[in-house]
């Protein structure tokens, strides 16, 4: 009785461990010379959302490196245009330049009304790439 217990138990845990993807992605390098790939998904949290990088990402350091939403699409998004087209909104400042990592998307933003997830370097106005939502 005791083994049964345990296991029902488990299997709660991993049911409210489970998180609802809404997004999932690979990054799309907009830029030779840098370094920026690897796997993201968006999920469903107790107060929105939340932004997961994979095992597998990896980004070019740089001093001032932000994730956005953006309301354009990524193929019109370019380094002189990224911050000034699609009405970006700031996720989180990106501390994690390898492996997995977890932001906080503040729950004032309607990832909904997005189509595209960017990051992008402010101070040196550098686009270093992006993906579609879906």
């Amino acid at each position: 009785m005791k083994i049964i217990s345990s296991f029902i138990l488990l299997i709660s845990l991993s049911f409210l461990n489970a998180q609802e993807v809404a997004y999932q992605g690979e990054w799309d390098n907009y830029s030779r010379w840098t370094t920026f790939e690897g796997s993201w998904k968006i999920v469903k949290s107790e107060n929105g959302h939340k932004l997961l990088l994979g095992d597998d990402f990896e980004a070019k350091k740089a001093p001032d490196l932000k994730i956005f939403l953006s309301k354009a699409k990524l193929d019109d998004i370019g380094s002189k245009n990224a911050l000034k087209i699609g009405e970006p909104v700031l996720v989180a400042k990106l501390t994690n330049y390898k492996g997995k990592a977890a932001y906080d998307i503040p729950s004032s933003i309607d990832v909904s009304k997005y189509q595209t997830i960017m990051v992008h370097c402010e101070e040196y106005n550098k686009f270093w790439g992006g993906s579609d939502l879906k």
